[in-house]
């Protein structure tokens, strides 16, 4: 699988789960490193993941998937690692950013997301 194909999928699987955790609070304390690919839903809401897979997609944009897959650990330990006012302020520039963006790129990304995840769910079917 492509490295698009996989972090389309991630932001995907993040979508569709934090719908289902809506109702739950957060974790009191981050996830463990070894909490598995939801580790970062405790920590971010939809909004500010999509934007930060954005980021990381263009950062890692001409690396070798080993290259991309250490800059996307050393991100998620990052995260995980900060004290909770830099976590807040972390939040606040993805939250800034995420409603800076106009509504037609906002369904733009959607739109690409549900049409990833339209075709997967018929990839998996179909095996």
């Amino acid at each position: 699988m492509s490295f698009t194909k996989f972090a389309l999928a991630a932001i995907a699987a993040s979508l569709l789960s934090a719908s289902a955790l809506a109702d739950n609070a957060p974790p009191a304390t981050p996830p463990a490193m070894g909490a598995g690919h939801g580790m970062m839903r405790g920590l971010l809401t939809p909004e500010e993941r999509m934007m930060l897979f954005a980021d990381m997609f263009k950062a890692t944009a001409g690396m070798t998937d080993d290259q991309k897959q250490a800059y996307r650990q050393q991100q998620r330990t990052r995260l995980v690692s900060m004290s909770d006012p830099d976590r807040a302020k972390f939040k606040a520039d993805l939250d800034a950013r995420w409603n800076a963006l106009p509504a037609d790129q906002k369904s733009a990304m959607m739109a690409k997301l549900k049409a990833f995840m339209a075709a997967r769910q018929s990839d998996r079917a179909t095996q």
